[in-house]
């Protein structure tokens, strides 16, 4: 029976080496990052108090460029695991970091299901997931269309969702013109999905998806906005999109 445990023990720990970093470690690169986003950048952020201090949570962020998650995880006092393609596993300092930081890699070139599982025990876990669900970086500094991803995470772990606008971090070319540039980030309200009775289609899924991407659009100025543009202006200042529930 000990034995039993033992090896149980052994693979949740090799499961969970995936994202698991120390806390101490953590903070460590945490304020190392806060310092250097306010070196980089004149850096702004609102809106922390709307993330829920416990309880597993979706951070979904828009996706411009290779800062996003320092400034992303500048705006955020809890402990964040996030996404990153496995291309980043070559690298040998990027790999280190990011380990350190706690990351789960990703290989876009397939459905991973090892990622997804570690994303859902990261959320079972009460812990706080980052996920960009436009999947890739946009080119143009304009949103592209979420991937239905997001919502099926959100279903399985029934986490709550908070969105989180950043811009302005595309912008780090300007320091060749000797111009230090602005970076702005949003934290939204929570909210959670609202999935209805009966099996989830894939259709359903993607409508969720993109009201989701709408709560980030809102925030963004509008030449950032890009596929949800018109999303936003057919709604109210009030208004959720089609199966959002405000938490």
């Amino acid at each position: 029976m000990h034995r039993e445990a033992s090896i149980n023990s052994s693979k949740t720990a090799r499961f969970r080496a995936g994202y698991h970093t120390s806390i101490v470690l953590y903070r460590l690169l945490w304020f190392t990052i806060n310092v250097l986003m306010r070196i980089v950048y004149r850096y702004r952020s609102s809106g922390q108090e709307n993330i829920p201090k416990r309880g597993p949570v979706i951070l979904v962020v828009n996706h411009l460029h290779l800062t996003d998650p320092g400034t992303v995880v500048c705006a955020v006092w809890r402990q964040i695991v996030t996404l990153a393609a496995d291309k980043w596993l070559d690298t040998p300092l990027v790999r280190w970091f990011l380990r350190s930081a706690g990351t789960i890699f990703v290989n876009r070139g397939e459905v991973d299901r090892n990622a997804l599982k570690l994303c859902l025990d990261v959320l079972r876990r009460g812990l706080a997931l980052a996920i960009a669900p436009e999947g890739t970086r946009s080119q143009s500094a304009q949103l592209q269309r979420g991937k239905a991803g997001v919502a099926y995470v959100a279903h399985k772990a029934d986490a709550v969702i908070v969105p989180i606008a950043a811009w302005g971090q595309e912008r780090l070319g300007d320091w060749r013109r000797l111009r230090r540039p602005s970076c702005t980030v949003r934290v939204g309200k929570p909210f959670r999905l609202d999935y209805g009775d009966g099996r989830l289609s894939s259709e359903r899924l993607q409508v969720l998806a993109d009201g989701v991407m709408v709560q980030i659009a809102r925030m963004l100025p509008v030449e950032y906005q890009g596929y949800y543009t018109e999303h936003v202006a057919a709604l109210t200042a009030d208004q959720l999109p089609e199966g959002l529930v405000a938490v």
